[in-house]
């Protein structure tokens, strides 16, 4: 470990130890190098592009990955205001991804099992957990008035094309949107799997306190342009005036 490339270099040639050409063939076909007796041994990246740089991992992994245009619903997900936690579980939920029953039966296992823990009538599914369940459904008509997303049924599709159509806004009600289902979509999912392995379980009002708590709290830690409707939000979050900035100069700041 604390050899160097002239270690390495005899004559003008490598010299390789027998053991590493044995694993490594390739070390034969490398051409010989010039060695700068007055240079310092560093380590270098030649990209796919054939420049060189300075060797990082962030480097060498966006150089071998592979690149792909950004999903549109990629600002639905990951955005500066977002909750660790609930992005990640968005993140399974938009690619359809979570492991509920109707997607492990396809593993083998008993079809009985099929039965969604909030309900007991429904399957349990995408499609029906967000949020046509009667108890899910219960808990998005208790917050989406927050999100200003009253009119949005509780139909995930149309609750996603809404997301979408704003994912790039920066408006403090589309944020907030974005927020408020992360949150249900999070503590939903959650129940589900309390009521499912466990004898726990919380009715929908005490969801619906938690994540409306849980999104005052992060909206503390926020702050807003100072304009007529960010005072409503304001007021209608419970939130101090103190978050009002006349100046936007931060990335999770909000605008309307």
């Amino acid at each position: 470990m604390s050899s160097t490339v002239a270690d390495m270099v005899h004559n003008g040639e490598w010299a390789w130890p027998n053991t590493w050409v044995n694993r490594f063939p390739a070390l034969e076909n490398l051409p010989n190098v010039v060695l700068n007796s007055e240079a310092q041994d560093r380590i270098v990246w030649r990209s796919r592009e054939g420049a060189d740089m300075e060797y990082s991992t962030y480097v060498v992994w966006d150089d071998i990955r592979q690149m792909q245009d950004q999903a549109p619903w990629a600002r639905i997900v990951w955005f500066p205001q977002a909750i660790p936690r609930h992005a990640f579980l968005m993140w399974f939920l938009v690619c359809k991804k979570l492991k509920t029953q109707d997607m492990m039966s396809r593993w083998g296992l008993n079809y009985n099992l099929m039965c969604c823990s909030l309900c007991m009538s429904g399957p349990d599914s995408h499609e029906h957990i967000f949020f046509k369940c009667s108890f899910a459904s219960q808990i998005w008509n208790g917050v989406r008035d927050k999100a200003d997303m009253g009119s949005i049924e509780e139909n995930w599709e149309d609750i996603f094309d809404y997301l979408l159509q704003h994912a790039e806004s920066n408006r403090a009600n589309h944020i907030i949107g974005k927020l408020v289902v992360g949150a249900t979509a999070y503590f939903v999912w959650q129940e589900r799997n309390n009521r499912l392995f466990s004898t726990k379980k919380r009715n929908a009002a005490n969801l619906i306190e938690v994540i409306l708590t849980t999104i005052r709290m992060k909206l503390h830690t926020m702050k807003f342009k100072r304009t007529s409707r960010v005072n409503q939000v304001l007021l209608e979050w419970k939130l101090p005036r103190a978050l009002l900035m006349v100046k936007m100069n931060a990335a999770n700041k909000l605008q309307v």
